[in-house]
């Protein structure tokens, strides 16, 4: 049920973000022509081209955090909510989808971005440098061994929890916000602050109480040919994915727990 789920979430979303992606590629392909162009007095139109195009991706990431709050506040506890939660599927299954589906668009959101500015940028000197870029990578790499591969894992595991973990406080800001009444988006946003503001106040306590012993087991290694030691970075990343992990697990809990247990429609 939940691919079905996906399905539908991928349909009513992708109208909203298929034509923005066109109109970045397309714009990238036009500003690099007018930029290439040996025209005089054309630089008006190449300083709109280019604000457009700006204006497009700043566009594509905020229709995304707009898209997160609409669909989950729309299809779960809007009208559309009484017939969601008809269907044979758990509650946890909708809260899936939609992670999974925002997800994506923010993915893809950042692909299109890197692609449109390659196109714009490419040329003979930029693809050297690129290249040059490249091989100074795997030279790191090499010198790092098996432990760059791990960083490298270990960072992209991060920026996905901390993204999920990010959207899934939204839900659960939502579905509080809900409680309210007429009040509902200034509840939401209290309570997006309020977790915001826990969140702070946990991660001093915790820098408080280990800070030091962080200090004392970074301080224990020592620099080796100009490299700084793998195994503490290794240890900070999975220690900063288990944090972060810790508070999208709660979040998702949370969640859930509101959804079948305090959902109101009214």
């Amino acid at each position: 049920m939940l691919g079905k789920l996906l399905k539908y979430e991928m349909k009513a979303t992708a109208r909203t973000f298929l034509p923005i992606y066109g109109l970045i590629l397309l714009l990238a392909i036009v500003n690099k022509l007018i930029w290439n162009a040996d025209v005089q007095n054309f630089d008006i139109p190449r300083m709109v081209s280019m604000s457009v195009y700006v204006m497009l991706i700043v566009a594509a990431f905020v229709i995304t955090l707009v898209v997160t709050v609409q669909r989950f506040n729309k299809n779960l506890l809007g009208d559309e909510g009484y017939l969601s939660f008809t269907l044979p599927v758990k509650t946890h299954s909708h809260i899936d989808a939609k992670m999974i589906i925002t997800l994506l668009w923010s993915a893809l959101s950042i692909l299109v971005s890197v692609i449109s500015v390659f196109i714009m940028v490419a040329d003979e000197q930029t693809l050297t440098q690129f290249s040059r870029g490249c091989a100074e990578l795997g030279e790191l790499y090499r010198q790092y061994g098996l432990s760059a591969h791990l960083i490298a894992i270990e960072i992209i595991v991060l920026i996905v929890v901390a993204f999920l973990s990010s959207i899934l406080e939204i839900y659960a800001s939502i579905v509080v916000g809900n409680l309210a009444g007429r009040h509902k988006l200034l509840a939401g946003v209290g309570t997006f602050l309020g977790f915001g503001i826990v969140e702070q106040i946990i991660s001093s306590l915790l820098f408080k109480g280990f800070g030091p012993r962080i200090q004392i087991y970074f301080e224990s290694f020592h620099y080796s040919l100009g490299l700084f030691p793998a195994e503490p970075a290794e240890v900070a990343l999975l220690i900063v994915i288990l944090y972060t992990a810790v508070f999208g697990v709660a979040f998702y809990f949370f969640t859930n727990w509101m959804l079948s247990k305090k959902l109101n429609l009214e």
